[in-house]
């Protein structure tokens, strides 16, 4: 076994005994060999993903002739895998066949329309790494996610809002449940304060099920998400956004509440 030395000033020491402490390692010694190992685990993860799956490279993309002007093409790694009519049609396909290798969308002989949304420790352990979708110059933390209601699961592709508290889903999704709100809150939005119902709903992830508030909204726009998918669904999960790379992760918890 090799030995490695290092020096850290004396605040980073008492920090690092605190840590050890707290989380039950038997010294500092194996609290270090773990966090590296941890650290080394995350990079393979993160170089493996982004091996197998490279970022948007217009210069890589071929568009055969036959593709007429106007057409929307879905990415993924940097092939064209998806076309269509509409930034809608092309998006809804590209995550339901690519999900996990999904870049972006290009619109061949023309730009894509100009548009604006508003709206921890991280282990290697259970964590899966998605890009963030390239629409021009703009990305997208998208992810897929389902709403349990009565045995059917409706599939939502959300949109990943760290700024909002609650899941909002589009009020177009109410319809297709029986539901009354549990309460009335006021909810704070761009456009002021709001008394909005709120709701409750089952919710999935890959294996994992959880019942969440959750509000409905106007949620209509060029990008075809169903969900702002708001902190009370983010905080089941570790995320780690690598904004440089554009790529983020989230890890699935042992436990959720």
């Amino acid at each position: 076994m090799t030995s490695i030395n290092f020096k850290i000033d004396e605040e980073k020491k008492k920090l690092i005994e605190e840590i050890t402490n707290l989380k039950g390692y038997k010294s500092v010694s194996e609290f270090i060999r773990e966090a590296i190992k941890e650290k080394l685990n995350i990079e393979h993860i993160i170089d493996d993903f982004k091996k197998k799956n490279p970022p948007l490279d217009i210069s890589k993309i071929e568009i055969p002739e036959f593709i007429p002007d106007g057409k929307y093409l879905g990415i993924s790694r940097n092939s064209i895998v998806v076309v269509g009519d509409s930034l809608e049609e092309v998006t809804n396909k590209l995550y339901e066949k690519f999900p996990d290798s999904a870049a972006g969308i290009i619109r061949k002989g023309n730009k894509v329309e100009k548009f604006e949304v508003i709206f921890s420790l991280f282990t290697a352990e259970n964590t899966k790494c998605f890009q963030q979708a390239k629409i021009e110059k703009n990305f997208y933390p998208l992810l897929k996610i389902s709403l349990i209601n009565n045995d059917n699961s409706i599939p939502l592709l959300g949109l990943v809002d760290t700024g909002a508290s609650l899941i909002a889903l589009d009020e177009s999704i109410k319809d297709q449940m029986n539901i009354n709100s549990q309460e009335t809150r006021k909810i704070y939005t761009a456009k002021g304060i709001i008394d909005a119902p709120i709701y409750s709903g089952k919710f999935q992830y890959e294996n994992k099920i959880f019942e969440l508030n959750f509000i409905t909204m106007n949620l209509s726009g060029p990008l075809p998400i169903k969900a702002l998918i708001g902190k009370n669904f983010i905080d089941k999960f570790n995320l780690l956004f690598l904004g440089n790379d554009k790529i983020f992760c989230i890890q699935k918890l042992n436990k959720l509440e």
